[in-house]
């Protein structure tokens, strides 16, 4: 009985080690570009701003990583020219959750070239209570290169488009206690592109 309790240890032991020699994680920073999008009655605007967040990476193989990333900008949402609401101008939070796959390209033992498509949610929340905050379904593709200049560190930098998804027919919308509600057609989609860099550490 203790060999066997010996033999499955060593298994699991063995199992966690070689999981972790593709685990890494990802710190950054950066900034996110604005993007004017429709409203009922006249145009609506989020500002660009400063972007943070992580990410948890893991290599199935030299050509393929699995990622879960989070990414916060915090930035301001306005009504411009709206016939229904004047005087938009309110503090905006976008947090994105997604996750996906990255297909990588090693140019050198140090340097890799990578790409991805992430799928998850995104919430858009102010700091008022105005304003009620909005959960959606968002896509977001990515593009990079990471450098190791060391065995467990190394940098990375990267290009995000991030953006919510609604079904046809439908909209991303703010309600406040008024009961007026601010659209977005499901053709014309918030468009949040921008570019971060920070530190890679390989577990």
């Amino acid at each position: 009985m203790k060999k066997i309790l010996f033999f499955i240890s060593m298994l699991l032991l063995l199992n966690v080690n070689s999981f972790s020699q593709g685990l890494s994680i990802f710190v950054h920073s950066g900034y996110t570009f604005g993007d004017r999008f429709p409203v009922y009655g006249g145009t609506g605007k989020i500002y660009d701003g400063h972007t943070y967040g992580g990410a948890i990476n893991y290599e199935i193989s030299d050509f393929y990583a699995i990622e879960i990333a989070y990414s916060r900008q915090d930035s301001r949402v306005t009504a411009v020219s709206s016939s229904l609401l004047l005087a938009i101008d309110e503090p905006l939070s976008s947090n994105y959750i997604l996750g996906g796959v990255n297909r990588q390209l090693k140019v050198s033992k140090e340097a890799t070239l990578y790409g991805g498509m992430k799928l998850g949610a995104v919430i858009y929340s102010t700091s008022g209570s105005r304003f009620d905050a909005v959960t959606r379904f968002a896509v977001g593709l990515n593009a990079g290169a990471k450098y190791m200049f060391a065995e467990k560190i190394g940098l990375r930098i990267q290009a995000n488009l991030n953006s919510p998804v609604t079904d046809i027919g439908s909209s991303l919308w703010w309600s406040p206690g008024s009961g007026v509600n601010v659209g977005v057609s499901s053709y014309t989609p918030i468009l949040q592109f921008g570019f971060t860099g920070g530190l890679v550490f390989q577990l």
